[in-house]
Parts: C-alpha cells; structure tokens; sequence
C-alpha cells in the first residue's frame, strides 16, 4: 500500500513513547532523535531533513522561491499550464496523481487514476478532435510491481471533468524489438506545423521515438544512435514549429544506466527524423523539460530554459533501524540553465535536488523537482516540492 499524504502527516505524530524504546535498542535515542513511523522508523532528526526544502541559489537577476514545500506532492515528474494562475502536474507516487496547482501554492486533486501512474503529460490540441483539452500521459504499466518500469509504458488519456482514465495503447517494441519502456516525455507538436496533429513521446530503455495520433495509434518513429546522438530525454519545439529540440544524454560506457557529466546536448530534429549536425546546447548531463521565456520575463525573452535534473537518487531506502548508517540525503546538484541566442549555457540557480519539469506561467518560471525517489518496498513519500523564479525587469545579464 502506498502512503498518501495525509496519512504520511497522520504518522509524522505517531511518536513511539519512551518506555517502548526502552525495550529494544531505540532506547538509547534522545528526546531529539525519538523514532517515528512513516510507516517505517526513522529518527525525528532525518525525518526533519527528509521533508526540508533545499536553499536554492540564483544568479543575478533572478529571485527563486519555494512555490510548494514537500510535504504534499511526491514525485512531481511534469507540469502543463492550463492558465496564467494554474497548473497541471503529473505524480507517479501514491499510485499516481494529477494535481492542480494554482501560483500561490494551493495543490488539490485532480484525477487519482485508478490503474495506471502517470508522470508526464500534455493536453490534446483542435486537432485531436472530439478529444481536444483531453489531459494524454505517459504513465507506468505496473508502478507498485518490481521491475514494473521495464514493462511497456502506457499512454493514458484523463478527462479533466471527471477524472477517469482510458488506455489509449502500450507503446510498441521498436525495429530491434526492444521493449517501449523508460520513457520520459510527451509533447503535442506544434498545430499546422511538420510535427502538428501527434503526440511525440520519448523512451531511454530503447532509446526512441515514438507518435500517437487522433485515431489513437501508437506507432513507432524512430531510434536515435545511440553512439552518435545519445538517449532521449525532453522534447520542445522552436517558435517556428520546423523542428523539434530534442534534450539527450550520453550513457557511460562503462554503465550505460549512468551518463557521462556534461555529455548532455539539446539536438536538432527534422520532421524526417534526421537531426542537424550542430546541436542547440551542449555541456549538460541530464536535461530535463525545456521551454522558451516568453517577452514578460525580465530581458530573456526567447531564451530556451532547461532544467538539469543531476544525478538520479532512485530507489533511496530510508534508514529503518537504528544503529544502520547515516541518513543519506539527495545531492543538490540540479539546476536550471539559459541558453543564449549564440548558444552559450548560462546557469540561473543551483541547489535543487532532481529538477525535471519547468514552465513559464505568464512572467514566471516553475520548476518542478521530484527530490530522489525516498522509498522503502512500496512505500514513498510526500519529498517533492516545486519552485518558482522571477526575473526583475531592471537587470540585464550578457
């Protein structure tokens, strides 16, 4: 069973009382460091560091907040804007949310779908029909089974005004007959565009491509080199909708599940599938969304904004008994960086844990940062937090 976050604040009060403790090795923890249940026990003290938001360091210019603390949202992968004051954020944990977020912080439910666990999400154009505003995810097959995320994703369509869910279809093996699984991103392509009228979706455990259309028919496009071009992670498009930015990654040779640092490019895909030469960006390790600044946001205006998720914290046990080791907290070594007109990588603020998802809502920019992925068995917790960041109009930066 997973813990939602209500319960996870219900058993943050569960303190075990002393003559307990005194009955086994927890005696010997201080009133400070009293063992709590969340279901598992872990001192007060890493429990307080676990739901801690991290200080977050901008660069001139640029002011980052706290837009919602942990406490609340597990594992927010992506975000839609639905409006200049709300947002759409896609949750695989506590068997998968989609939550409405607004920009002071309010976070209510959406759609609790009730088979699959979505993580990233996009909603239908006028192209897509009867099924236009409808919310599409990429989402989980088996979320709570082990080795659930080797399985083929699921594409999921939810209705907003109900919240109920329907499978749209598994993704298909690709020509290698690889398995669709590992994905990451879902973006519509631009209308009346070369990309226009499909859902483009990226996988990494087969590094590749894939469409769905208004019929609702996955099909394969096509797999990247992975020697030439890398892994595929976020999708954008440019302003004039002739091509596709495509955020990759380079795997280590020595563990192609570890990425080389600063290997990570943003490339340049036609609609054909062939990719130009020069990439957009390179000097990153794990891009992650993308989105350009619109004219409102200080002088950056057109600027491409990237998150840099860092080091991938998965499957991070919580110490459950005492005297086993130290609390290990996520590296906060995310980041989000801009991209200049001539291409030079230019960071905006550091110290985030696992940045994925970003967005402009109107003049500001949100991030969204799944902090590692805390779990012990089936069990996660409410770790993850979104942060927004202004850039006042009076300062230029070159």
């Amino acid at each position: 069973m997973v813990l939602s976050a209500l319960s996870a604040f219900v058993l943050w009060a569960a303190y075990i009382s002393t003559a307990n403790c005194a009955e086994n090795d927890r005696s010997r923890a201080s009133d400070a460091e009293r063992w709590v249940t969340l279901p598992y026990m872990i001192t007060k003290a890493d429990r307080d560091r676990l739901f801690a938001s991290p200080p977050i360091t901008t660069e001139p210019g640029f002011t980052a907040s706290i837009l919602v603390p942990p406490g609340q949202l597990y594992d927010p992968f992506d975000l839609h804007i639905l409006d200049h004051n709300t947002m759409l954020v896609a949750d695989d944990g506590a068997d998968g949310h989609i939550w409405k977020v607004t920009t002071r912080g309010h976070v209510e439910s959406l759609a609790a779908p009730a088979r699959y666990a979505p993580y990233t999400l996009d909603l239908a154009p006028p192209s897509f029909g009867k099924f236009r505003g409808q919310i599409y995810a990429l989402a989980f097959n088996e979320p709570n089974a082990a080795g659930g995320w080797e399985l083929p994703d699921a594409i999921v369509r939810i209705d907003p005004a109900t919240g109920r869910e329907t499978l749209v279809c598994y993704l298909p093996e690709n020509t290698s007959h690889e398995k669709g699984a590992g994905g990451f991103f879902v973006r519509f392509g631009p209308e009346n565009s070369p990309f226009g009228g499909k859902l483009w979706i990226t996988t990494a455990s087969n590094h590749s491509i894939y469409q769905v259309t208004p019929d609702d028919a996955c099909k394969f496009f096509e797999t990247i080199d992975l020697e030439k071009w890398g892994s595929p992670r976020g999708i954008t498009f440019t302003a004039d909708g002739k091509t596709m930015l495509l955020g990759s990654v380079t795997p280590s040779p020595a563990n192609r599940a570890k990425t080389v640092e600063g290997g990570g490019r943003i490339l340049r895909m036609r609609s054909s599938g062939s990719f130009e030469e020069k990439p957009f960006a390179s000097g990153l390790t794990e891009p992650g969304a993308m989105a350009f600044a619109p004219n409102g946001f200080g002088h950056f205006g057109g600027e491409l904004f990237v998150a840099e998720v860092g080091k991938w914290d998965n499957d991070i046990g919580i110490t459950q008994e005492p005297n086993k080791g130290p609390f290990a907290p996520v590296r906060s070594d995310g980041a989000v960086y801009r991209i200049t007109s001539d291409g030079k990588l230019k960071r905006v603020a550091s110290g985030l844990r696992n940045p994925v998802g970003l967005a402009f809502v109107g003049d500001t920019l949100v991030v969204t940062d799944i902090n590692g992925d805390f779990h012990e068995g089936y069990q996660k917790y409410p770790d993850g937090f979104m942060v927004s960041i202004i850039a006042p109009q009076r300062v230029h930066l070159i």
